[in-house]
């Protein structure tokens, strides 16, 4: 299925402020470029000379324009003794100044556009983790561009729901990106002769749990079964990879789930998976939960 991009005529930005030509590039849904500086004396200082593509160039959504901005001389500051030139038509301080001047001029630029670091929509890539950490989020290096910003968007919404079966299934959805069922006040069936019997299978040896304070979380991952991987390589990398994410589910479970209950993750291994049991035979089929059955 083709997708086809939107198409957007650059605007004319000249004779405009740098600082006005950045904002009517964001409204028309580009971005701006790269900003080369011309030594004009003429023209106002920090008004756009000329574009790059010129205005009516059609270009896709989210495409740079290229700006070259007028700029003066930082001699004008200094008595006119200085403006002399030299035998060879040249002037050496004014060469020196600008090495000073090339790089005040990037941060006169980030100086003008510092509020756009604060708009979700429009900062920095690389600015983006500074401005999760303002509400004690910490991005994935996985995800895309557009959900850091959108999770950063609605972080503090979900806090609201922290400590809850919806917020928990929220922070998983979102930062999982996993869908699971959570079954509160609930815990494993214990071993009861005849119907919960299968040890590893339908119940478990463990400590006895208050329900009042524990809750189960069901993961039913759609996951191919790993011996239809051709090479042992691509089955243990899987392995890995499967291994890492559920870590990671682990963790968010352990983050957001209220400090004083208790918390069993149960995923659902596909049946292909699952180990052949025998009835336990001393030497040969000895592994509860693994090679047989009680």
């Amino acid at each position: 299925m083709s997708t086809t991009l939107l198409q957007i005529g650059a605007p004319g930005l000249i004779d405009l402020l740098l600082s006005e030509a950045g904002e009517r590039l964001f409204q028309s849904g580009l971005t701006l470029g790269q900003v080369t500086y011309h030594e004009d004396n003429e023209k106002e200082e920090g008004v756009v000379l000329t574009q790059k593509p010129k205005p009516g160039f059609l270009l896709n959504q989210g495409q740079a324009v290229d700006l070259t901005v007028a700029r003066r001389s930082y001699l004008q500051y200094l008595p006119a003794i200085y403006h002399q030139e030299d035998i060879s038509g040249g002037n050496l301080l004014k060469d020196f100044l600008q090495i000073f001047q090339h790089i005040f001029s990037g941060l006169e630029v980030k100086i003008d556009q510092i509020y756009t670091y604060f708009d979700l929509d429009r900062a920095p890539l690389d600015f983006l983790p500074w401005l999760a950490s303002w509400v004690d989020l910490v991005l994935d290096e996985s995800w895309s561009e557009e959900k850091k910003r959108n999770l950063i968007k609605i972080a503090t919404e979900l806090y609201k729901w922290r400590g809850t079966a919806k917020g928990l299934k929220y922070f998983l959805d979102w930062f999982g990106e996993v869908e699971v069922k959570i079954k509160e006040w609930n815990w494993p069936a214990g071993f009861i002769i005849g119907i919960h019997s299968s040890v590893g299978i339908d119940t478990n040896i463990m400590e006895q749990i208050d329900t009042a304070h524990s809750f189960i979380v069901e993961w039913d991952p759609e996951w191919d079964p790993v011996f239809e991987y051709t090479s042992i390589k691509e089955r243990k990398i899987e392995k890995e990879r499967r291994n890492n994410l559920i870590k990671k589910i682990r963790s968010l479970i352990d983050a957001q789930k209220p400090a004083h209950t208790r918390c069993y993750f149960k995923i659902k291994t596909p049946a292909e998976e699952r180990p052949k049991l025998f009835p336990m035979q001393i030497e040969f089929y000895s592994t509860i939960g693994w090679d047989c059955y009680l």
